[in-house]
């Protein structure tokens, strides 16, 4: 007897049945992926977990405001159009603080949460001590702070409220220090010896030698060398000027004073052509020599 098939019940093919998972599983992938998105979206505008808050402290002459307004446009917007850049776990600590530094004033930043929901800024500032300026006529300028380090640029200034310094075979550049902070420690300790003693410096020049030249307010120039140590040049000064024939030499009588070569000192006095040499004992203590032997002349003190 001959069995017929039951022609009710036809096979699947088996690549319908495959398309039809995958689109199952297509669906069930997207609805989980939909869902967690849209509870990222929502869990990241918690107000718990929103930065509402921002604290500013540090600095004397930069607003807060300035700070803030900083801060708060690093902080509008959001990542992909799904985590705002206000929740607390993820804000973009680093462009802030790139946004900070442009502020030319501004060092030693520090930002970090407090809270969920407060963030704490602190800064430390920058304050001029003196300028760095090209060498061309009228040529821009930088601001140094203590240290020597340029920082930030400084308005056409006139007058020498601030002492202009130059570097020369350096080209200037803000955010480097152009001379070692020894240095120009140095200088600022010279300065303030001669200052002492009512001479006054309106510019200093350095070249890569270290030789440093300094420019009086009311005339001449004391050239000195930066490997000799400010009091002991100052020394070689004073004991120059201690002298009978020397103790004339004011700013603005004199070319130049060199002291560059320890006990020997050069002395162009205007009208004077050729410098004069005079040697002087090197003092060995803090006190002044009192011997001093003056080459153009055969007197001695």
């Amino acid at each position: 007897m001959k069995v017929r098939p039951n022609r009710r019940f036809k096979q699947v093919n088996p690549a319908t049945v495959l398309l039809v998972k995958q689109f199952i599983m297509g669906f069930l992938l997207f609805c989980v992926v939909g869902l967690i998105l849209t509870g990222i979206w929502y869990g990241t505008r918690l107000e718990t977990f929103t930065i509402s808050a921002i604290n500013v402290s540090g600095g004397k002459t930069i607003s807060a405001e300035i700070v803030h307004s900083k801060i708060n446009d690093k902080l509008s917007g959001t990542y992909l159009g799904i985590v705002p850049k206000r929740f607390s776990f993820t804000y973009p600590k680093e462009d802030i603080l790139e946004s900070l530094y442009e502020l030319e004033r501004l060092k030693n930043v520090q930002v970090e949460m407090v809270s969920n929901q407060t963030m704490q800024v602190t800064f430390d500032e920058y304050f001029p001590d003196a300028l760095w300026c090209d060498k061309s006529e009228k040529g821009p300028c930088l601001f140094l702070d203590e240290n020597g380090y340029a920082f930030g640029t400084a308005p056409k200034l006139s007058g020498h409220r601030l002492l202009r310094y130059y570097a020369l075979d350096t080209d200037l550049k803000r955010g480097v220090s152009p001379f070692e902070t020894t240095d120009y420690t140095s200088t600022r300790d010279f300065i303030k010896l001669l200052s002492d003693s009512d001479w006054y410096v309106s510019e200093v020049e350095i070249d890569s030698a270290r030789d440093v030249f300094y420019t009086l307010a009311d005339g001449g120039e004391v050239k000195a060398t930066l490997a000799d140590e400010p009091l002991q040049t100052f020394k070689y000064l004073k004991t120059l000027l201690d002298s009978d024939e020397f103790k004339h030499l004011a700013p603005g009588n004199f070319q130049y004073i060199d002291l560059r070569f320890g006990t020997k000192v050069f002395v162009n006095e205007e009208p004077i052509s050729e410098p004069k040499v005079v040697e002087n004992e090197q003092a060995t203590s803090t006190d002044m020599v009192e011997d001093i032997d003056v080459a153009s002349s055969t007197s001695q003190q």
